[in-house]
């Protein structure tokens, strides 16, 4: 029996097994949301919506030989037409994610090309690809920043106190207000001889989402990488730590002095991977998953943290960095392709062989289920 050892170019074994065993965890937890909702979706009338969807049938030499019509679902609604969450359909879609990874092998190490991801938000497998993906995107964006740019990135990160669990949707309405309040702020884009100027070229920014098992609380922040002029430091632009703190103060409405930290990369050499480390940020799944709760309180925590996210963009950019991303006609990171995360192109002549790992519930882990020598890929 084979065991996966899928290394990085450090050397590092990736965490296939960990992240498999963290989206098991979570679609148990779905699971009892389903069971424990039931008796609420009955009271609110939720049904499935169906749609007809009619094919084209067509032959080896495509041309058409008929058509077919099905009934497909299109989700759970409530009886004012409201769309609810498929709790039970998240469940299965993250129970059998990653169930098979196919790897080319060229020299020693491995490079997936084929893989079946659910998407499934909060999912442990999915948001670990999305991070990967995201931190290629960003590093390739700051690539083309430093060959036409001068500019200098800073981060930021804006802090909200921590939340009640049954609070975090509106709290994070909040937050998303205040995040597009500040970019429109006067103070970021001062009129200059009768013009406004952007003090803030170009943007990213990431959603974090941490819990706190001790105070039962979600603590949700911003990282961001804010890209400025070179003479941005010493010029009548600079904002200190404090004035930072007020700026997001106003644009969020809170009635405190919010924690933000502000700061230049270390070094000039190689940031664009530091700044490309802010694309990581994510809640934690671990801090949901592995801590000691009871069923009932992870069931409670995740339903929150589910409903919260839907629909909210954790990722997003602006100004400069979001025009180089429609350049290079980036897709939304929910629509993105998991499996290729790189440009990194696979030369047929290099793959040795293609190996098939699937999950084995009996080991917990992914075993080599096929393995097909380079002579026999095209059969």
């Amino acid at each position: 029996m084979e065991i996966l050892k899928d290394l990085d170019k450090k050397g590092k074994a990736r965490d296939w097994r960990g992240k498999k065993m963290s989206s098991l965890g979570l679609a148990k937890v779905y699971a009892d949301i389903a069971e424990d909702i039931k008796p609420e979706y009955e009271k609110r009338g939720v049904h499935k919506r169906y749609k007809t969807i009619t094919r084209n049938l067509k032959n080896k030499a495509g041309i058409i030989t008929g058509v077919q019509t099905s009934e497909e679902s299109m989700g759970l609604y409530d009886k004012n037409g409201k769309r609810v969450v498929n709790y039970e359909k998240r469940s299965e879609n993250m129970k059998f994610c990653g169930t098979f990874l196919e790897f080319a092998k060229i020299e020693d190490s491995l490079k997936l090309i084929k893989a079946n991801f659910c998407r499934v938000p909060l999912c442990p497998m999915c948001q670990w690809r999305k991070s990967m993906r995201t931190f290629f995107e960003v590093a390739k964006i700051m690539s083309i920043i430093e060959e036409r740019h001068d500019y200098v990135p800073v981060f930021l990160t804006l802090t909200v106190k921590n939340c009640a669990v049954e609070d975090l949707n509106n709290t994070l309405d909040n937050v998303f207000d205040g995040w597009n309040e500040l970019m429109r702020s006067g103070q970021l884009n001062p009129m200059f001889k009768g013009k406004r100027k952007n003090i803030v070229k170009g943007w990213f920014r990431a959603l974090e989402v941490e819990y706190n098992s001790e105070r039962d609380e979600f603590h949700p922040h911003f990282h961001a990488i804010m890209l400025v002029e070179k003479g941005y430091f010493k010029g009548k632009d600079y904002k200190r730590t404090d004035e930072w703190v007020q700026l997001w103060r106003k644009a969020a409405r809170l009635d405190y002095d919010p924690i933000c930290h502000i700061r230049r990369t270390r070094t000039d050499k190689g940031k664009r991977k530091e700044v490309a480390e802010v694309a990581k940020y994510t809640y934690k799944d671990a801090s949901i998953l592995h801590e000691k709760l009871s069923d009932g309180k992870k069931a409670d925590v995740v339903k929150h943290l589910s409903g919260a996210l839907h629909g909210r963009r954790l990722y997003a950019y602006g100004g400069v960095m979001k025009e180089i991303a429609a350049e290079l006609k980036l897709k939304d990171i929910d629509k993105a392709n998991l499996v290729k995360i790189d440009d990194d192109n696979i030369n047929p002549s290099l793959v040795k062989m293609v190996l098939l790992y699937s999950w084995n519930m009996g080991v917990s882990n992914y075993t080599l289920a096929r393995k097909r020598e380079r002579s026999t890929q095209n059969e």
